[in-house]
């Protein structure tokens, strides 16, 4: 009489193999999805702090700092980065401290529908830079 060699799995272990992962994917998805999540607002929050450091830069730079108006400001948004100026010299100098960053946007949807704005202030000949997320 001969000996059977049974090779390979099962029919049945391969199913409670594959629903021992459909279990794990569908309790760790949702964790997935979440921390992917945080890291885009983390990376919109730390692109609008570079933003909010530029500003102090170019308020602390002589060669702008005399050209700026009360209310200029570089907006973040999720259609990208923008200028708002009132002399073609503060715009020069605000594109160059943002060149390169035109086409970055926010990503998470928590900033989706905000902006972030770093407005200019204008104090007794001296400038404030503020930033804050606005609706």
């Amino acid at each position: 009489m001969r000996k059977k060699n049974n090779q390979g799995f099962s029919l049945v272990e391969l199913i409670i193999v594959i629903a021992i992962m459909a279990i794990l994917i569908g309790v760790l998805a949702p964790q997935y999805i979440k921390y992917v999540e945080k890291s885009r607002m983390s990376a919109d929050d730390d692109l609008a702090d570079t933003l909010l450091t530029a500003g102090y830069l170019m308020a602390a730079d002589e060669d702008y700092v005399e050209d700026l108006s009360d209310g200029n400001s570089i907006t973040l948004s999720n259609t990208g980065i923008a200028v708002n100026q009132v002399g073609t010299t503060v715009e020069d100098g605000l594109n160059e401290f943002v060149s390169g960053w035109n086409s970055k946007k926010t990503t998470s949807k928590n900033y989706r529908n905000k902006n972030y704005v770093v407005l200019f202030s204008e104090n007794n000949g001296a400038f404030t830079v503020t930033g804050s997320w606005t609706p």
